[in-house]
């Protein structure tokens, strides 16, 4: 009897949202272990890999080839065990997106501007000794913390 093999990369809801008076468009990201489409960009930009090649990559995950890991994504505003919120995070290829980069000890941050809204979004990459840990911290409204392993 076979099984059917895991499939990683899953597409999720997309929602509007309106922050600081501004429309966004964002999308919901999985708690843990499985990926939404739309949260491969932010891993390709940070990692420096094509998103073709990353998707293809994490979709070998199935067969047990790890190359990201995502460890946990919470929203900050939530009771951990009782409530069980949404993350959200704006979608990159539906929001104009502007951003700035800066260094520090061990890697760098990533401040992302969203239609106009200020940092709505860090990504920060810490080089660490056999991987990359990668963070995505959204600020409120709706704050949010995801955390991956990248062992590119």
């Amino acid at each position: 009897m076979s099984t059917l093999p895991i499939e990683y990369i899953r597409m999720s809801r997309m929602f509007r949202e309106v922050v600081e008076g501004k429309e966004i468009v964002s999308f919901e990201v999985p708690t843990h272990k499985f990926f939404a489409r739309n949260e491969i960009p932010y891993l390709s930009m940070v990692l420096d890999y094509d998103v073709r090649k990353l998707e293809n990559m994490i979709s070998d995950m199935k067969y047990g080839r790890v190359v990201v890991e995502k460890m946990w994504a919470i929203r900050l505003d939530s009771e951990l065990f009782r409530e069980n919120k949404k993350v959200l995070l704006p979608d990159l290829g539906s929001n104009h997106i502007d951003g700035n980069i800066e260094s520090v000890e061990n890697g760098h941050v990533i401040n992302i501007d969203v239609n106009g809204i200020k940092s709505l979004v860090r990504v920060a990459v810490f080089d660490r000794q056999s991987f990359k840990e990668v963070i995505i911290i959204r600020r409120p409204p709706l704050p949010a913390l995801v955390r991956y392993a990248a062992f590119i």
